[in-house]
């Protein structure tokens, strides 16, 4: 037999003889190629790299694109020596609320970064239910330090759980500012420290507001507008109706406005012209005893898909449903969400509906969906009637309320009784359930 090949011996590789004492391998690899090593990793793990070698005691301090992630638990302390440490801009911060002390180490963190020209700042001040002291909540709603507004880097602003300070005089605005959401943040001052900061950001293309805090008076609230050349994408969620008006958004493509006590003085009319040009909307219409859209002349024909929350029993929230729908002729989805409404009383019959028809609606219709539904005759009625008329419907989608008196066998063996206008139409059946 012959011998088996000796094997060879694999040795470590042995360090530069040139290398200063503590180098390590690594410190042979380009500088550039360090820096993205270190920029794709955790912040936590990027400074534990201080402990590799002591030429890397300092080098993340100076890595640029290094984002400044903190999870809730976080040491304030910490945070605010990793900040004061770090040289280069900050792209990214982002830190949720860690009790009292990341309240009074957030104006440090501002005013540094701010030096640092942050360009996404993510603050989450929200607190929690047993931090909350019911007999002083406002006075434990924490106020942002005036710095944010030196923050003139910013392209993405994400506040959550607190006050706006007052707008120092001199404020240039967000140059730079893309996109804003505002989450449970309040406005001492009024809403119109909201208008200036919203105008005071020419590129904004997104803006979400989301429960926000604004003073009001006699019962009202100020009025107040949005005015961004540039919007692209508006959210709005509030209880109340606190006064905001659409000034002017040329370049609007989603609207998702929901709000759930309108104000007396709103006006309907001019809140659906300045949302004229978006593509997709999702609206709520209030249950008024008059129709709230009556006179609306505007063409919607950039509208591919529309979701309301109206009635569909009441005669006023049927005759605004179709001064939507006859000014909206590219229409292709449409979704309702019915209010959960006790009353009785069935307004809409077969002669209203055939009263609102025209050749040129439901033209380009292809997907319904009805949600909530109760089964009452009015709703009945308005299913029977699109199915009848929409020609080039393919998908009809059917929700029944799970408070509905009727069973699910019940409901269906009356929808396959309805004539479909077009042979593809395919209605598909559910009920909701909340357990």
């Amino acid at each position: 037999m012959e011998p088996s090949p000796r094997r060879r011996r694999i040795l470590p590789p042995q360090p530069d003889a040139a290398a200063e004492p503590g180098e390590t391998i690594l410190d042979s690899l380009p500088p550039e190629l360090l820096s993205e090593i270190l920029s794709r990793l955790p912040l936590r793990c990027a400074v534990r790299t201080a402990a590799l070698a002591r030429a890397w005691r300092r080098r993340w301090e100076s890595v640029p694109s290094l984002r400044i992630k903190w999870r809730a638990g976080a040491d304030p302390d910490a945070i605010t020596g990793v900040l004061r440490r770090y040289s280069c801009p900050v792209i990214e911060f982002s830190h949720s609320h860690n009790g009292e002390a990341s309240f009074h180490h957030s104006g440090i963190w501002l005013r540094v970064l701010a030096l640092r020209g942050v360009q996404t700042l993510d603050l989450d001040f929200e607190r929690s239910d047993e931090e909350f002291d019911e007999e002083s909540d406002e006075q434990s709603v924490h106020t942002l330090h005036p710095s944010i507004f030196w923050c003139r880097g910013l392209t993405v602003l994400r506040l959550s759980g607190c006050n706006i300070a007052t707008m120092p005089p001199g404020f240039a605005g967000f140059p730079n500012l893309t996109k804003m959401t505002l989450f449970n943040v309040g406005f001492p001052d009024g809403p119109r420290e909201l208008e200036a900061l919203v105008a005071a950001s020419p590129l904004l293309e997104t803006l979400r507001l989301l429960h926000l805090e604004v003073p009001y008076s006699n019962g009202e609230y100020l009025q107040w507008a949005i005015q961004a050349p540039k919007l692209r994408y508006l959210f709005i969620d509030q209880i109340v109706d606190y006064g905001w008006q659409i000034a002017d958004l040329p370049s609007l493509e989603e609207a998702d406005i929901d709000v759930a006590m309108y104000s007396t003085h709103r006006d309907f009319v001019k809140l659906m012209t300045g949302l004229d040009r978006t593509k997709k909307l999702k609206i709520s219409i209030p249950p008024e005893d008059v129709n709230v859209l009556e006179g609306l002349s505007c063409r919607f024909n950039n509208l591919k898909s529309l979701s309301l929350q109206t009635s569909l029993h009441l005669l006023s929230g049927v005759l605004s449903l179709f001064c939507l729908l006859r000014n909206a002729p590219n229409l292709e989805v449409l979704d309702i969400e019915l209010y959960d409404d006790y009353s009785e009383d069935d307004e809409v019959d077969n002669d209203f509906l055939n009263a609102q028809w025209a050749d040129d609606l439901f033209l380009n219709l292809v997907c319904v969906g009805v949600t909530h539904l109760t089964c009452k005759l009015s709703e009945m009625r308005f299913i029977e009637f699109v199915l009848s008329k929409a020609r080039g419907l393919r998908e009809f989608h059917v929700c029944l309320d799970e408070g509905c008196s009727k069973s699910n066998e019940e409901a269906v063996t009356e929808l396959v009784k309805y004539r479909r206008a077009s042979p593809r139409a395919k209605v598909f059946f559910c009920r909701a359930d909340y357990d």
